[in-house]
């Protein structure tokens, strides 16, 4: 999508708008953190840390697109019809509890599906352990790993309508995640109406629908 920040419908018209780079995974080195620093220092604004991201707030659209551009960074996704960017608990090596990779495969997931065009909102989280930090019970498509690989759960909206994901595989290895996120997707696309959340297609559609439609019989 990556609409220039002037494009923004709902952001053209403001005076001044919150610059949200894309920090894949929330993961950022401390030359990062610098140059943001050294954005809002420029720019008179405040720096926010919301989530995986960090927000420069008070700037013109015109300094926000120069700010990204100095960062080489894309704007997190403002559209509602568009994949976020990907949560990521901190994982291996990092934390002790990690059973898989996630922070690697988080990073390969973020890099094919953020941004992605899709009916509504989708938000992917991905943990390294049981603990689930990266909420992803709350996420419309979320995994969390054991010693025999990913829990695949589906359906979950932190929003105005909360509602818990409900598993759709288990001991998924990494390599089938990304198809079976693709041909999630795909189902959405198909069957999704606009600005619907996955939970409330899958709701209308029926559960056993969106199994045969989007899991190999493996996995089911």
């Amino acid at each position: 999508m990556n609409l220039p920040i002037a494009k923004i419908p709902f952001l053209n018209k403001r005076i001044k708008f919150p610059v949200t780079p894309h920090i894949p995974g929330g993961l950022a080195t401390a030359d990062d953190l610098r140059k943001l620093a050294d954005l809002a220092e420029q720019y008179g604004g405040t720096l926010k840390i919301a989530g995986n991201s960090i927000i420069l707030l008070g700037l013109s659209v015109a300094d926000g697109e120069k700010a990204l551009a100095a960062l080489g960074a894309k704007p997190e996704s403002f559209i509602t019809q568009s994949v976020r960017g990907i949560a990521i608990c901190p994982g291996k090596p990092h934390c002790p509890m990690a059973q898989q990779d996630s922070s690697s495969l988080g990073l390969a997931l973020d890099h094919e599906f953020f941004d992605q065009t899709v009916p509504g909102k989708i938000r992917i989280g991905i943990s390294g352990c049981p603990n689930c930090c990266a909420e992803v019970f709350v996420k419309d498509i979320g995994l969390f790993a054991t010693a025999k690989g990913y829990t695949l759960v589906v359906g979950g909206n932190a929003g105005r309508h909360a509602q818990v994901a409900r598993i759709a595989a288990e001991n998924l290895p990494e390599a089938a995640v990304a198809p079976l996120i693709r041909s999630i997707l795909t189902y959405f696309r198909q069957h999704g109406k606009s600005k619907e959340r996955l939970g409330q297609c899958i709701e209308r559609l029926d559960w056993e629908h969106f199994v045969k439609q989007t899991l190999p019989a493996e996995y089911r």
